[in-house]
């Protein structure tokens, strides 16, 4: 029978405190997995010193900073470091994006354990990465990186925007519940994940331009004129 290596029992450590590693926290502990972690806010010892019993370091700060935060604390090269950054690509640590987005609130242990993580093609492997979760993985080219993280933020961010502006609108103009439009949120986020090919409607999909005409009338002065716009445009072009 082909032995199972057993699971290395250091802490995994955490440097960050922010909304990710606040959720990355809470995942570990779920799993039971021992956790260490090191920001600027909440401690008063170095990162090498806080960190020193850790075999894989997640560095889970603001894109920009975990470059030179490497290169601040040299001593911390000595272990597995590993980014979840969906656009950085370096050398200095290793890629393990979550195909998620992180809200306020702390999830279940079934909802953590569905997220994929999207690696480096390459790389270390997942199971040797970040051992002892049991997500699904997938890796793609290094460089594809950040074209690849432009189209979680276009599908997360911005969808998230535009149901924002309908909510806002529906209570500030018309003084309807945000909570009246729920039931058509679910709905397209169903259809969309049933058969996201056949899940568009309304007048782009039918080719209504006396509505979208319409419609883009109504937005005069309005920024989300010119996002309007914009869909319209890019569907065009896709079709």
């Amino acid at each position: 029978m082909r032995q199972v290596p057993a699971l290395d029992a250091r802490p995994f450590g955490i440097v960050g405190n922010g909304r990710v590693a606040r959720h990355f926290q809470h995942y570990f502990s779920l799993l039971g997995l021992p956790v260490c972690a090191w920001s600027r806010r909440l401690e008063a010892s170095s990162p090498p010193d806080a960190l020193a019993s850790c075999r894989t370091v997640l560095l889970l700060i603001p894109d920009a900073a975990i470059v030179p935060f490497i290169e601040a604390w040299p001593a911390l090269q000595e272990k597995r470091l590993v980014h979840c950054s969906g656009s950085l690509v370096t050398p200095t640590a290793e890629a393990a994006h979550p195909l998620m987005t992180f809200g306020p609130e702390l999830y279940d242990l079934a909802d953590y354990q569905v997220i994929p993580f999207v690696l480096d093609a390459g790389g270390t492997p997942f199971a040797e990465l970040l051992p002892g979760l049991p997500n699904p993985t997938f890796s793609i080219p290094a460089a594809d990186r950040p074209y690849y993280h432009t189209l979680c933020v276009m599908a997360g961010t911005f969808s998230t925007l535009l149901w924002v502006k309908l909510f806002d609108e529906l209570q500030r103009r018309f003084d309807i519940p945000a909570s009246a439009a729920h039931p058509c949120l679910a709905r397209v986020t169903a259809n969309v994940m049933a058969d996201a090919g056949r899940a568009l409607t309304g007048p782009l999909s039918r080719g209504d331009t006396d509505t979208i005409a319409s419609n883009l009338r109504t937005l005069d002065g309005d920024p989300f004129q010119a996002v309007y716009a914009a869909f319209v445009m890019a569907y065009a072009q896709r079709t």
